[in-house]
């Protein structure tokens, strides 16, 4: 399926995990979230809802203890409303967490895992072009990936067909930190029609 929108609207507590932050987020139920494909950045503090909706939308299924929701959880993708388990076929949590990211397979071997499950036409060559990730780091487990860690995570969710790719929240010097790989990265996912939700911090981020 391809993903052209997402809306999503719901109230609750949301433990938000990631190798970088947890902290216990909320949703209220006056806010609803409107998704397109493209960069969608939520920008708020890390306690702000941002944080909750991304994992909200690509964790559900995977760490159901993590969430207290009010409302029944489901998303309207195109206009049609699908239960979040349901979602979690098409989302993907750009964190080690994630259960398609092996943390003892190199990337190479997770790509070919998910172009055989997928049956994209990619060989796993083409993927590693089209994400830019250095050969060297491309036969390393994730854990190597170095600042190319985003792309990499990214490389294998393509490979998987996913459409929506959600990120943990991050502070402003952190995505800085990543600079060219990770506004490269957003680029790529936006040319291929991705719909990518990136919460950031408060300030001057730039993509």
């Amino acid at each position: 399926m391809k993903i052209s929108s997402i809306s999503i609207k719901n109230e609750g507590y949301i433990y938000c995990k990631s190798g970088f932050y947890s902290v216990h987020d909320s949703l209220s139920n006056c806010s609803c979230y409107c998704f397109s494909q493209g960069v969608n950045k939520l920008i708020g503090e890390i306690d702000s809802g941002s944080f909750a909706i991304s994992y909200l939308l690509s964790m559900y299924k995977h760490r159901p203890e993590d969430f207290v929701l009010f409302d029944e959880p489901k998303a309207a993708i195109n206009n049609k409303w699908i239960h979040l388990n349901d979602l979690s076929e098409f989302s993907c949590y750009m964190d080690q967490s994630y259960p398609l990211f092996s943390t003892t397979d190199s990337v190479k071997e997770c790509v070919m895992r998910g172009l055989n499950y997928s049956g994209l036409d990619y060989s796993h060559e083409d993927v590693r072009n089209l994400f830019h990730i250095d050969s060297e780091r491309f036969e390393r487990p994730i854990t190597g990936a170095g600042n190319e860690i985003f792309k990499v995570m990214a490389a294998i969710g393509f490979s998987f067909k996913k459409e929506i790719f959600c990120f943990p929240w991050l502070s402003n010097k952190r995505f800085e930190s990543y600079h060219h790989n990770l506004t490269d990265l957003l680029e790529i996912l936006e040319k291929q029609g991705k719909i990518i939700v990136l919460p950031v911090g408060l300030s001057h981020c730039k993509t």
